[in-house]
């Protein structure tokens, strides 16, 4: 039985348990239902020793202590892929100025390296920070250039190979169906459970309130989609109440992943406004509900989304706004199809698990 481990070296305010369908748990259990052994590595910065989780058979979760820089972390010690046996490491690592101590454990101890990329250059709000992470990417992209590298959309793909990087082909981002709750009751019963209009158009925003996720562009979108509401976060309440939206919008600092999922249902549509999205797992979340999408061109979108079919691509708020009154069921049930058919974990556990031999273990 194959192992694989699948690190993670981001440790800042996304992404959280319980709070995200995370990457790679979802990838773990896709490799579990293919016939291998599946160990995540999460960072657990100021933790004082590992914590480790078996959620099902053969998926194993580490909770590692690391130190912490900014939101990067820096594993002190890779000898957990020695003592799990692992096969192959599946990295997601971008950027992170981590990788090349995990590449040089492995090339040492004869474990297969390979990645899953999803952006290269920094998106930092600070100039300083871009710099020095742009700087620290040329390590990464001698890794790349020698190592199995996959991209996550065609974007990366395209400047994968403008750094020189050869491209092993697209494999994007899956969604982790097993943590997905059911969902009983009509768009009306479940409106009613959480005191929404029965009758109004609704939208659901799902996101942080940070700068790159665009959510001050909900108040211009809201004005000029004057039949429809909102779902946000608090940090909008300002803005909102001084345009005289506030009365029109439910925010929602946060919720439990699995109580989302309600709102996915509840809703006509789900609106992203980040034009640098990478992927965008609440997307693939509202879209596996059939909750059309709205949203702005980015290089996730972009790839996940049929412009007309299973949701709708804009460049502007004013289009966005117009492209919210021409959705319909048969959008939602389309973009179901779509993450069934395109966007579940499988497809990349079987193409990764190509990259290792059909038969023998290097364990024995």
């Amino acid at each position: 039985m194959k192992t694989i481990a699948i690190p993670q070296f981001y440790c800042g305010p996304s992404g959280q348990k319980g709070l995200y369908n995370r990457q790679e748990v979802g990838l773990a259990r896709a490799f579990a239902a293919l016939g291998c052994r599946a160990v995540v590595l999460y960072p657990a910065p100021g933790a004082a020793a590992p914590t480790v989780e078996n959620p099902e058979p053969n998926v194993k979760i580490y909770y590692l202590p690391v130190r912490k820089l900014g939101a990067q972390a820096f594993f002190s010690s890779w000898q957990v892929l020695l003592d799990e046996q692992v096969d192959a490491v599946h990295v997601m690592g971008d950027n992170s100025p981590g990788v090349p101590s995990l590449y040089r454990f492995c090339r040492k101890h004869g474990i297969l390296f390979y990645s899953q990329l999803g952006a290269l250059k920094s998106t930092s709000g600070r100039a300083a920070v871009r710099a020095v992470m742009d700087l620290l990417l040329r390590r990464n992209l001698a890794i790349y250039k020698k190592t199995p590298t996959f991209a996550k959309t065609p974007a990366v793909a395209t400047e994968l190979q403008s750094l020189g990087v050869p491209c092993a082909g697209l494999m994007p981002v899956g969604l982790d169906t097993a943590i997905i709750p059911d969902v009983p009751g009509t768009r009306a019963d479940l409106r009613r459970a959480l005191k929404l209009d029965v009758d109004a158009k609704i939208f659901v925003f799902v996101g942080r309130l940070d700068a790159y996720k665009k959510p001050l562009d909900l108040v211009p979108l809201l004005e000029a989609a004057p039949d429809w509401q909102g779902t946000q976060g608090a940090e909008l309440a300002r803005l909102l109440a001084a345009r005289g939206l506030a009365a029109r919008c439910r925010m929602i600092p946060q919720l439990p992943n699995e109580s989302v999922h309600v709102y996915y249902h509840a809703c006509d549509a789900f609106v992203n406004l980040n034009d640098q999205e990478i992927f965008g797992m609440s997307l693939l979340e509202a879209m596996f509900a059939g909750c059309p999408p709205v949203v702005r061109h980015a290089p996730g979108p972009d790839l996940i989304i049929e412009d007309g079919l299973s949701g709708w691509l804009c460049s502007t708020v004013p289009q966005l706004a117009e492209a919210l009154g021409r959705i319909t069921p048969e959008m939602g049930a389309a973009a179901q199809r779509r993450i069934n058919e395109h966007f579940l974990w499988q497809n990349s556990a079987e193409l990764a698990l190509t990259l290792l031999p059909a038969k023998g273990n290097r364990h024995g």
